[in-house]
């Protein structure tokens, strides 16, 4: 059995908001329609690889709002 490895994220206010600007913009960009976003059955072939995205994202995200949403 493998054990996880955790290390934890240590970055100062201003670089966390610069990643969380920069993650919004993609995710917003890669899933929106109205920016040509993904067509699940056209590109059903990356749907594992958008999952992990928005996996990234979503932890990220909690990770934002726990230690750096004022």
């Amino acid at each position: 059995m493998t054990k996880k490895k955790t290390k934890a994220l240590e970055l100062t206010p201003e670089q966390a908001n610069a990643l969380m600007v920069m993650l919004d913009s993609d995710i917003e960009t890669t899933f929106n329609s109205s920016y040509g976003g993904i067509d699940p059955i056209a590109d059903w072939e990356f749907v594992d690889g958008y999952a992990y995205q928005l996996l990234a994202y979503q932890k990220y995200k909690e990770w934002y709002m726990e230690n750096h949403n004022d």
